[in-house]
């Protein structure tokens, strides 16, 4: 390493040997650091803020629809008891489907309704009882685009409804396995016979029809066609298909739409197109062919 004027030169460095000294004010701090740190700071706060934003106007926003569907179901409910006669100290259960309430009373009509009601009564039958209703409107002078009403019915109650309305003595009234059993009983030779039949029920253009299905005589499992050849002509009143008139206790608008069994219990459901739930509704029977 030699000497010139005082500085140092290494001769191995570069074409000149010289050794530069570095820029000093690249190494020099920032004078004002914190303008860029503090414009960060301030970003970060704003996206912050928009969230807490965005989530407060949702909860008030599902505040608001929660309180909307509170209110809309209550009226429901009074509307449902008055028109159905359903007493106060019943228990009524209102949902209405769909995302929102506020949405669907902006539009005027509420998508879905479902009413549950402990129990109702139909003629002589009663029982748990489900109302369902599409394209419900606000205005209550209107009507709906369609209704359906269920009501799951007891061997009990369903014994109601047949004595008197079949053309054999009803004695007793199973449900299960797909079934209705009726417990009569069939008079041959001066000798009467205990018989249960076991009738699939149904509903035909508004009426409520048990077929047979299979029969217990004595205690023994036969076929309508075993009975009707042991019995002949004397087994025609057991064996033939019952028809029930229900009409006459159900609103003309809303006729029998279907029977299902349901485990020991058997749901009646009548249904009907452009129905306005009113007393009108009740008071106004179907008429029986």
């Amino acid at each position: 390493m030699a000497s010139q004027d005082g500085e140092q030169y290494d001769w191995n460095l570069g074409r000149s040997g010289r050794e530069y000294p570095e820029d000093s004010a690249a190494n020099e701090p920032d004078p004002f650091p914190f303008v860029e740190t503090e414009i960060v700071r301030r970003r970060g706060r704003g996206w912050i803020g928009l969230g807490v934003f965005l989530v407060i106007l949702v909860v008030i926003v599902v505040a608001l629809d929660a309180g909307a569907r509170w209110y809309a179901g209550n009226l429901i409910e009074a509307k449902a008891r008055s028109s159905l006669s359903i007493a106060d100290s019943t228990p009524v259960t209102v949902d209405i489907a769909g995302a929102s309430v506020l949405y669907q009373a902006a539009i005027g009509k509420f998508e879905r309704v479902d009413v549950a009601i402990a129990k109702l009564g139909v003629g002589d039958v009663s029982g748990k009882a489900t109302l369902t209703a599409t394209g419900v409107p606000l205005s209550q002078s209107k009507p709906l685009e369609s209704a359906r009403l269920a009501v799951v019915t007891s061997p009990e109650e369903l014994k109601k409804l047949l004595a008197g309305f079949t053309t054999l003595p009803v004695t007793s009234v199973k449900i299960g396995s797909g079934a209705v059993q009726i417990g009569t009983s069939v008079t041959a030779l001066g000798v009467t016979v205990p018989v249960a039949i076991a009738f699939v029920p149904k509903a035909v253009d508004g009426q409520l029809e048990l077929t047979p299905k299979s029969l217990v005589v004595n205690g023994a499992t036969v076929t309508p066609d075993g009975l009707r050849s042991t019995f002949g002509p004397l087994a025609d009143p057991v064996l033939a298909t019952q028809k029930i008139c229900v009409a006459r206790y159900l609103p003309k608008q809303l006729p029998l739409d279907s029977v299902i069994v349901k485990g020991s219990s058997l749901e009646l459901a009548v249904a009907g197109k452009a129905v306005t739930l009113d007393r009108a509704l009740l008071t106004t029977k179907g008429v029986c062919a």
